[in-house]
């Protein structure tokens, strides 16, 4: 019986410190993604933009490239994306879909705005930069989209087409770094964005809680002997 138990615990020992070995391995995975991530955005926010006319099929393939394009907001099939907080005040991120000169249509998020608002049509030709960013990945913690409420929580230009009835781009959207003329009425982030990178600190968590529950067994099983 004695010896049932030792090799269960045994056994649970040396599961439990195979899966935090796993998810070591995970987080080195998502620590080199993100140094990746950062790199790419600060190489972006730093070069000079490309006209997007210049970009052709997938887009998906010249993510993270700084563009500018020229054309106009349709301002009567905004969306909003939200809440979003800004020095602790709730609001939403402003999504416009983008006619472009030669006649596309890309989503672009304008923006942090305090509330939800009508903003008047009035076909004004704007000259816009950005960022080319892919969707959002959507995660089980995250609420579907409504299009029957025109309420976002994720980006997903396949639904935003159907809400909008446009053939929106498909698979990204512009992040506005910078906007001629501009309104003011929306808080635009033209700096590259902060993201922390803590992977290194949880794969180093994950191989202690490993290490030691192998010390704990060693122990177990010595005291036991």
């Amino acid at each position: 019986m004695i010896i049932k138990i030792k090799n269960s615990i045994t056994l649970i020992s040396f599961t439990i410190s195979l899966i935090c070995i796993l998810l070591c391995f995970w987080q080195v995975k998502r620590l080199h993604w993100k140094n990746n991530l950062i790199q790419n955005m600060e190489r972006a926010y730093n070069s000079n933009s490309t006209n997007i006319q210049k970009f052709s099929g997938n887009l998906k393939k010249f993510k993270f490239k700084k563009i500018n394009a020229e054309g106009f907001f349709l301002e009567n099939k905004n969306m909003f994306l939200g809440p979003r907080i800004y020095k602790n005040q709730v609001g939403y991120n402003l999504l416009s879909p983008f006619l472009t000169k030669d006649n596309r249509y890309i989503l672009v998020n304008r923006g942090w705005i305090k509330e939800k608002k009508k903003i008047r049509e009035d076909n004004k030709i704007f000259f816009i930069e950005g960022i080319i960013k892919e969707d959002n990945i959507k995660n089980i913690f995250t609420p579907n989209n409504s299009l029957k409420e025109n309420s976002w929580f994720y980006i997903n230009t396949s639904e935003m087409s159907e809400f909008t009835n446009l053939n929106l781009v498909n698979g990204i959207f512009i992040e506005l770094i910078n906007i001629r003329p501009n309104k003011g009425f929306l808080l635009i982030n033209e700096s590259v964005p902060k993201m922390t990178n803590n992977h290194l600190q949880y794969a180093i968590t994950w191989m202690l809680l490993s290490i030691l529950f192998l010390i704990m067994n060693y122990i177990y099983l010595k005291k036991n002997k």
